[in-house]
């Protein structure tokens, strides 16, 4: 049976699991409430990661194109 400690490294991990790890960690999420807590927190910090860096990335591209308008806009004005 896998540790805590070792829990807690592959949640914080990308590594790919076998089958046989796979089960492991299941069970042990199912048994151990300190480890299933854990990663129902580390689940919600990569939701609110995501969704804090596609507001950024939004406001972003709207500021980049409302500068566009605005210079082609001048650029229209000042031609006439």
């Amino acid at each position: 049976m896998l540790s805590c400690k070792e829990i807690a490294r592959i949640l914080s991990s990308n590594e790919e699991l076998s089958l046989i790890k796979r089960t492991e960690l299941r069970m042990h999420l199912l048994m151990c409430k300190h480890c299933s807590n854990y990663n129902k927190q580390l689940n919600l910090m990569k939701e609110a990661y995501k969704n804090l860096f596609k507001k950024k990335s939004t406001i972003e591209k709207e500021k980049v194109a409302k500068l566009e308008n605005d210079i082609i806009k001048k650029h229209v004005n000042s031609s006439k």
